[in-house]
């Protein structure tokens, strides 16, 4: 299982070559049934700004209707345990970055980002 944050998840969905190889196979395999990843309702909200403001060519209310009914793709909502973490973790960390480190450390998943603080301060795998 996988956490994508948003640069990952959007470059994923608009094609973008900038997203890292590694993380281009995992999100296919996610395409294709094989895998699952978690997507942070956090990075859902991010992700629909940036393309609004960045004119990015997909159509985001699509998109979130699709997360609705997906199996390999699911939103996490921030939730009591996740605002839990969130008021004792130390870390400095923007609090998006924040929310999707503790979602991937909460559900024992790898995080799918080119984030250098996130890469430095993840307890777990990061993969791009």
């Amino acid at each position: 299982m996988f956490v994508a944050d948003s640069h990952a998840w959007l470059w994923h969905l608009t094609e973008d070559e900038r997203l890292g190889d590694d993380a281009e196979k995992i999100l296919e395999s996610v395409d294709d049934g094989e895998k699952t990843v978690i997507i942070p309702s956090i990075v859902v909200a991010e992700s629909i700004y940036v393309a609004k403001s960045h004119g990015y060519g997909i159509e985001m209310e699509k998109i979130v209707d699709d997360l609705k009914v997906s199996n390999n793709y699911r939103m996490k909502s921030l939730d009591h345990r996740l605002t839990g973490g969130l008021s004792r973790d130390k870390r400095e960390l923007s609090i998006h970055d924040k929310i999707i480190v503790l979602t991937a450390e909460q559900t024992g998943a790898d995080i799918i980002s080119q984030d250098r603080e996130i890469t430095s301060l993840a307890n777990t795998n990061v993969i791009w």
